[in-house]
């Protein structure tokens, strides 16, 4: 059996646990009629179901677990992400979406598309990689040197920001630091024997809980912006971080700010992606806190208006 086609059960997998209330029966029979069930097996084998399960916890932090009073499986929203409703959304999406165009190969020229980064062939090898937790030898051109240059990479968690992929670990190059690498520049890459263990403790959220983006070149602090109410509208939609809160009218009255505008305080490095997704606002956003940053967005904005002039 291929990764991909690993891969697609894992996906199929927390897909049927997450739509409720099914015992290891239920989910038995829907396996029976499943479309990756490519063996024709009428039950899922019990050695392979907590295989599985144990590679989806490994590899995406989502923890199926049983009900021992019900017999109902269910995803543990107390595991390690929390977040898992967002990558299965993002992930399940995504091959349910090519199911449908595959069957409706007529609305495919009505479709549009934004062009996605080279990279996300390394995509399996590195889960295999995670979960086996085997060093991966990889060959990378880093923007910051001239020639490409080969490593040994223990991978820790994988990332998506921004239609990009990357993939989080420690590398020979580095050995003191845990870094990012996209996958984009990676030039060639080979699964290895060397064993490797990740860290006790580590966690893909708590390594990017105070950090937007991947970036990680700033300390976290209290950050506020002060957004007029239609950048407010696009705030309250879509929170540029998890750490978001919108201030009351007595609170932002306290900091005079124009009283039709609307202030929001986060925790969160100000990294260059956080600093460049506060300039897409343009003049519908102003920083009030820290200072520093303050007056590094109205330095970049008298540069940028003398580019002009």
């Amino acid at each position: 059996m291929s990764p991909a086609h690993v891969f697609k059960i894992y996906i199929w997998l927390v897909d049927t646990v997450a739509s409720g209330h099914l015992t290891k029966d239920d989910i038995d029979r829907r396996w029976a009629h499943s479309t990756v069930n490519e063996y024709g097996e009428m039950t899922f084998p019990s050695r392979k179901f907590h295989r599985y399960k144990e590679d989806i916890l490994t590899l995406f932090g989502i923890n199926i677990r049983c009900n021992r009073k019900s017999g109902y499986y269910y995803i543990d929203s107390d595991s390690e992400t929390n977040q898992w409703d967002d990558m299965r959304r993002y992930v399940i999406s995504a091959f349910t979406f090519k199911a449908v165009i595959d069957e409706a190969e007529d609305v495919q020229a009505n479709l549009m598309f934004e062009p996605i980064p080279a990279g996300t062939q390394y995509l399996t090898t590195i889960m295999r990689a995670i979960s086996s937790r085997k060093q991966l030898l990889v060959t990378y051109h880093s923007f910051e040197r001239s020639t490409d240059y080969d490593m040994f990479l223990s991978p820790y968690c994988l990332r998506v920001f921004k239609q990009r992929w990357y993939v989080v670990g420690k590398a020979s190059t580095h050995d003191k630091e845990v870094r990012i690498y996209a996958l984009d520049r990676i030039v060639d890459m080979h699964m290895l024997d060397n064993d490797f263990t990740i860290p006790r403790g580590f966690s893909p959220q708590s390594f990017f809980a105070d950090y937007y983006g991947v970036f990680r070149n700033a300390e976290p602090c209290l950050l506020r912006i002060d957004a007029t109410p239609r950048a407010a509208l696009f705030l309250r939609s879509l929170p540029l971080h998890h750490s978001q809160r919108e201030l009351t009218r007595i609170e932002a009255a306290a900091l005079h700010t124009d009283p039709e505008n609307i202030v929001f305080e986060y925790f969160v490095a100000p990294t260059f992606d956080f600093i460049q997704q506060l300039r897409t606002f343009g003049a519908e956003l102003r920083v009030l806190a820290p200072l520093s940053l303050a007056k590094q967005m109205q330095t970049d904005a008298e540069q940028l208006l003398a580019r002009y002039t």
